[in-house]
């Protein structure tokens, strides 16, 4: 009996271990999976030559795989573009604020509704938008669109990102792009890193369990990924072009080539400018005929060669050679071509080149220039994003069951200054506090833990004494004979009355006991 005990135990802990290490495997898929063997890497090949290039962009939508590595590829080689796309991704600040979205049968503001607001920033600060949001943006400005699947646990979340060649966009539901899966282009080898949703589609496709019929599968190789699946585009006829996109920077490509040539031809040009030949010329005899042997000659000039610095060239011949200089026989105008080219490369990207050191002749050039960037971001980008997130606030569960919408801060990073001093100026006709502290940097979930920590747990008005000025002294002060004026610091010791309190005193001379118009109710 013992001994059966002992087995049933041994079972048991061994069943325990065995769902412990499922647990931690799942636990895993919030940490996105690195993959050493790039097998989530897309597989296309990059062009190099300005003639393909010219007729994938004929037929874009027929070659978009291509156009995706070719731009890629740029953005690694060429400083331009990936200055210009790093510049874009750079400049919104991605700060953002949530509000309750009355109506449907919800029209008055609950006294509750502070956890509703709290449950919405916690799970804001799970999907990490300041992270998430702008590999978003870069991803989709090189790809000319981006497909990710959402992967959740306990811990937090994280997005895997799928090579373009294995998706295509299926539908937009409420702003939001969806995707389907091509399950063919999947290899066994990748089973244990895909996500369960992937798994599971696959372990169907493989069996040959697909039927004409399931609503979740088209063409009976294409799984339509749920709503964690998410697709981001600039692209608005991606609908109608079978799912695909091409990246709004794809006009650049062809001159991005034309100025690397242009570059490689100044190389040329200032090899030839540079290279000096020197001639040893073959003693001969009347008849022109060399005389010395082919094997003394050969010795000659390879004693001669083994001591010539770099960019001097030895000729031996018994044949006499004119001075022909090379300098200056390049394309005279190659620095032109290449400025022109730079031109041409900033008005395809519509960027203006003042930004990146081109010259201007006014500082408000670069300032407007700017001003267009972040209107086309504000246009595009934001209300893409904000189509997402909106959905993913739909699946939080509150108290009052309203709901709630996220709203990004229009301003930028290279305007800083005035677009918070904008939004501050808007608190003097009823404008938004909240959008204040979003816009000063302030997420939702930082607003009520870290602003409510403060005042309630640090007490910080009794700590931050306000140091008197010529704006917090009163003129009803007391002075004293030698013409300095007495002000009582406040009482900050445990026993203050107000301490806890906020809001401005209703006296010029308030005392430990003054009452003060709270704002706090």
């Amino acid at each position: 009996m013992a001994q059966r005990k002992r087995t049933m135990r041994g079972r048991r802990r061994t069943y325990e271990r065995n769902i412990a290490a499922v647990r931690r495997r799942n636990a895993e898929y919030a940490s996105v999976l690195s993959d050493p063997k790039n097998r989530f890497k897309s597989n296309t090949t990059a062009t190099t030559d300005k003639s393909n290039i010219k007729s994938y962009l004929r037929r874009p939508s027929d070659s978009f795989e291509q156009i995706a590595a070719t731009l890629r590829q740029a953005y690694i080689q060429s400083g331009i573009v990936s200055g210009v796309i790093d510049y874009y991704v750079a400049s919104p600040t991605y700060n953002y604020s949530i509000y309750p979205v009355l109506g449907n049968k919800q029209y008055n503001i609950q006294a509750n509704m502070q956890e509703d607001y709290i449950d919405i920033a916690y799970q804001l600060n799970r999907l990490n938008v300041n992270y998430w949001a702008p590999k978003f943006f870069k991803d989709t400005l090189i790809d000319g669109v981006s497909f990710y699947i959402k992967i959740e646990d306990s811990t937090g979340i994280a997005y895997m990102k799928l090579p373009p060649e294995w998706c295509r966009i299926s539908n937009l539901e409420n702003g939001v792009y969806r995707f389907r899966v091509d399950m063919s282009k999947i290899q066994q080898e990748l089973y244990d890193e895909l996500p369960s949703e992937l798994q599971e589609a696959y372990t169907k496709y493989t069996d040959g369990n697909v039927s004409d019929t399931d609503e979740d599968w088209y063409d009976r190789k294409w799984y339509m990924v749920s709503d964690d699946g998410v697709a981001f585009t600039f692209d608005h006829n991606a609908i109608s072009n079978g799912g695909v996109a091409i990246s709004p920077f794809a006009s650049v490509l062809a001159d991005s080539l034309s100025l690397d040539a242009a570059k490689d031809n100044v190389d040329i040009k200032d090899k030839l400018d540079t290279v000096r030949i020197i001639h040893s010329k073959l003693p001969t005899d009347s008849n022109g005929s060399p005389t010395l042997d082919l094997k003394t000659a050969r010795n000659f000039d390879d004693q001669m060669r083994s001591r010539l610095p770099e960019g001097v060239v030895s000729i031996t011949s018994p044949s006499s050679l004119d001075n022909i200089p090379l300098k200056g026989s390049g394309n005279e105008g190659i620095y032109e071509t290449v400025n022109n080219g730079l031109e041409q490369l900033f008005y395809d990207l519509g960027i203006s080149s003042s930004l990146f050191g081109g010259k201007t002749t006014s500082s408000n050039i670069v300032k407007e220039s700017v001003k267009k960037d972040t209107n086309w971001i504000y246009t595009n980008l934001f209300p893409m994003l904000e189509a997402y997130y909106n959905f993913e606030l739909t699946q939080v569960k509150t108290k009052n069951k309203i709901l709630w919408n996220l709203k990004f801060i229009r301003e930028s990073n290279f305007t800083l200054k005035e677009d918070i001093a904008n939004y501050k100026d808007q608190l003097s006709y009823g404008g938004s506090r909240l959008d204040y502290l979003a816009a000063s940097g302030f997420t939702p979930d930082q607003i009520i833990s870290q602003l409510s920590f403060e005042q309630q747990a640090l007490d910080i008005d009794s700590i931050m004494v306000v140091k008197p000025t010529s704006n917090t002294i009163s003129s009803k002060e007391a002075s004293t004979g030698n013409g300095k004026t007495i002000v009582k610091s406040p009482n900050s010791n445990i026993n203050n009355p107000n301490k806890g309190n906020v809001g401005r005193p209703e006296t010029d001379n308030p005392t430990d006991d003054t009452d003060r118009l709270s704002d706090a109710a």
